[in-house]
């Protein structure tokens, strides 16, 4: 048997183990969650750890072979989007009463991203959300993007097992602090009402995600599911309801719907985004919707890129020059985070320190080390992550035979999408130049949806409605796709 020490925040924990393992392997078997955006496979080099005597190893090549000391980095804190914008509407309150009058009894929404989890806790009584939270999505140590966990599912037979009981896990941790705090019982949590891309509901609920990445694409679900609290796992009371809300296609999920349910009746005509792996995107035109989600990929969550990093303490989000900088945290810049890398890319094309193909003379190095770079195969990464976005935008506005002066509003949803810094995002072309002025961030909309769900019965009508009127267009059946895609991957000349 091999002993192992594992430092965490200051804190010693001792195995034993059987050689054989990998040590991301053995890490993730007693708890802790290590970041592998590839999933384990050996490609994005993230899982670093350190090794008493050796110094950082790459956790998932590294098989120990004799006693050995780990310390892990410490907890990192994730930069949250929770607030509602002014483009959000709110709805009347369906007040519930409890059997006993000076009871509580609590609602919870909750958005569950690829990379982070939202909370919205709500007092079913008075309508007061009394609590907001969010963590990061545990699943991410099994892979940065959809595609990462469900190949995790398909090729390990406790895969789906696993990636379920730890998003169950996080949701009960973030359940029994509410609980604590308010010094309440679980069985005071009646409803909980989910928002999530297709593939996180699958997991959630333990529904084989697989389908979803193979043609035809058809998942298991699309429609609401209704649950009872003690099939889910979840701590809150056994006859409680968890609902996740409906979801359109393997691609565009319960999260767009209801962000676009939320939306207030401003404009006539409008695009709705969502910049993610998926690139979920919707139109309304003249009434009618029409939505597409485009292969991004995980460059926009830092994943794909030499020294991305989720949007934690550490990453830095914002840049206007060598000396003009933000990172998460207030703390020296340990990586870089999606908001953070468009930013320097479009700062490196403005000095012209790369070409319109994406042609970088020499990598470029930031941070008062100079340990923080980005190089050529960043700067590519990110063209076919910005392509595939702006491909699918303008494919949509040729279906629907749109001209941008008679889009009135482009919405950007999610945290990413109120983060990013605009001027960055057309300057780079992942944003069209022809919208400029017209482009407006509107926050947290599928966790406001889900929690505008629990406050009123008219949110489910709207995303019935949405979904009845709304037509997926399939981008692969668009031969001017790939054109668009390789006539997109320039970046804007000036």
């Amino acid at each position: 048997m091999i002993k192992l020490k594992i430092i965490s925040s200051g804190k010693a924990v001792t195995a034993e183990i059987d050689s054989g393992l990998s040590l991301l392997d053995i890490l993730r078997s007693r708890g802790f969650d290590i970041y592998a955006p590839c999933g384990g496979k050996g490609t994005c080099g993230k899982c670093r750890v350190s090794v008493r005597g050796e110094g950082e190893v790459i956790s998932c090549k590294y098989f120990p072979d004799r006693d050995i000391e780990i310390i892990l980095p410490g907890e990192q804190e994730a930069k949250i989007l929770v607030h509602q914008t002014d483009f959000l509407d709110d709805v009347p309150f369906r007040q519930r009463l409890p059997d006993n009058p000076s009871s509580k009894i609590y609602g919870v929404a909750i958005d569950i991203g690829t990379t982070t989890v939202v909370f919205y806790f709500l007092n079913l009584v008075t309508g007061q959300v009394e609590r907001i939270s969010s963590v990061l999505n545990p699943q991410a140590k099994y892979g940065a993007d959809i595609i990462s966990r469900i190949n995790y599912c398909q090729e390990n037979e406790t895969g789906l097992a696993e990636l379920r009981g730890s998003i169950v896990d996080a949701i009960n941790r973030e359940l029994k602090t509410f609980i604590r705090k308010k010094n309440v019982v679980q069985d005071l949590i009646e409803e909980v009402v989910v928002a999530g891309n297709t593939t996180m509901l699958h997991l959630l609920l333990g529904r084989d995600p697989v389908s979803i990445a193979l043609a035809p694409f058809r998942p298991a679900f699309t429609e609401k599911q209704v649950c009872r609290g003690s099939a889910t796992g979840l701590n809150i009371n056994p006859d409680g309801k968890v609902i996740t809300l409906p979801c359109q296609t393997a691609y565009v999920g319960a999260d767009i719907f209801a962000g676009l349910a939320v939306l207030k009746p401003v404009s006539r005509n409008y695009l709705f985004l969502d910049i993610g792996t998926n690139g979920e995107m919707a139109i309304m035109k003249n009434g009618r919707m029409f939505t597409c989600a485009t292969a991004a990929g995980p460059a926009f969550e830092g994943a794909n890129i030499s020294c991305g990093m989720a949007a934690v303490t550490g990453a830095l989000s914002h840049f206007n020059g060598p000396d003009d900088y933000t990172v998460v945290g207030n703390s020296e810049p340990t990586g870089i985070c999606g908001s953070g890398i468009i930013d320097i890319v479009a700062w490196l094309l403005k000095n012209r320190l790369i070409d319109e193909t994406g042609l970088l003379k020499e990598p470029y190095s930031i941070g008062p080390d100079s340990k923080i770079s980005v190089n050529q195969q960043d700067i590519r990464e990110i063209q076919l992550a910005k392509s595939a976005i702006c491909s699918g935008i303008r494919i949509l506005m040729k279906v629907t035979e749109s001209a941008f002066d008679e889009i009135d509003a482009l919405y950007l949803a999610g945290g990413f999408g109120n983060y990013i810094n605009i001027d960055s995002a057309i300057g780079i072309g992942l944003l069209p130049a022809e919208m400029r002025g017209k482009i407006f961030p509107v926050g947290n909309s599928a966790g406001i949806g889900a929690l505008q769900y629990l406050k009123s019965d008219e949110i489910d009508k709207r995303i019935s409605g949405l979904l009845e009127n709304s037509e997926y267009i399939e981008l692969s059946n668009y031969d001017e796709f790939m054109t668009e895609f390789a006539m997109n991957m320039d970046f804007p000349g000036k």
